[in-house]
C-alpha cells in the first residue's frame, strides 16, 4: 500500500476515536473495507488499496454531525489525499468512491460501485446489530432496525454486482433470526 494511502487512512480512523454511533463506527468502516475487497476480488478490479481508504472515509463526515454526510466525506478524503501530494487521479478515484454511497444513489465508477455495495451489505451483518443490542437499543438504532427491516423488499435488486446479491442472500436468513429474536425487545417506535 502506498504510504499516502495508509496515512490517510489513519487520518480517517482518528475520526471515530470516542464515536458515539455505533451503527457508523470504525468497526463498520473496517467491515465495509473488508466486503469491498471481497466483491473487488469477485469482478476483478485490483485497486483494493483505493478501495480501503473509501471504506475508512466514507461515514467520516457522519462523525462530525453533517448530513448529508456523502458528498461532505468525499470532499474531506479527496482533499486531505491532494495535501498528502497524492495524485489527482487518485484523489478522484477516492471522490467518486465515496459520493455515492447511499442506497439510492448511482454511482458512476467501479470504485463508487463496489463501496456502496460493501456499505450497504454491512446493513445486514448481525455483530453490527448485535452491537446495538449490547448498548441497550438507544431508541434511533431500534428504529433503524426497523426501517431496514422495511427496505428489504428493494434488495438484492439495490446491489450492482452478482457476488453482492449472493452475499446478500446468505446473510438473510441470520439477519431475519436476528430481527425476529429482538423485535419484541425494541422501544416502541
Amino acid at each position: 500500500m502506498k504510504q499516502v494511502y495508509a496515512d490517510s487512512i489513519q487520518k480517517a480512523k482518528n475520526y471515530y476515536d470516542n464515536g458515539q454511533d455505533i451503527l457508523h463506527d470504525l468497526s463498520h468502516s473496517d467491515r465495509v473495507a473488508e466486503l469491498a475487497k471481497q466483491i473487488a476480488e469477485a469482478v476483478n478490479y485490483n485497486d483494493t488499496d483505493i478501495l480501503e481508504v473509501c471504506a475508512f472515509w466514507h461515514d467520516v463526515a457522519r462523525t462530525r454531525g453533517v448530513e448529508p454526510h456523502e458528498e461532505a466525506g468525499a470532499v474531506m478524503a479527496r482533499d486531505d489525499l491532494l495535501s498528502r501530494r497524492a495524485s489527482e487521479e487518485d484523489a478522484n478515484k477516492a471522490y467518486e468512491g465515496i459520493r455515492f454511497h447511499k442506497s439510492t444513489a448511482q454511482p458512476t465508477t467501479i470504485e463508487g460501485k463496489i463501496v456502496r455495495d460493501a456499505d450497504k451489505l454491512d446493513i445486514f451483518t448481525v455483530s453490527r446489530w448485535q452491537a446495538c443490542a449490547d448498548a441497550g437499543w438507544k431508541e434511533e438504532y431500534s428504529d433503524d432496525l426497523r426501517k431496514t427491516v422495511e427496505v428489504m423488499g428493494k434488495y438484492p435488486d439495490a446491489f450492482t454486482y452478482d457476488f453482492s446479491k449472493d452475499l446478500y442472500a446468505k446473510r438473510k436468513p441470520e439477519f431475519l433470526a436476528f430481527w425476529k429474536s429482538v423485535k419484541d425487545q425494541l422501544p416502541k417506535a
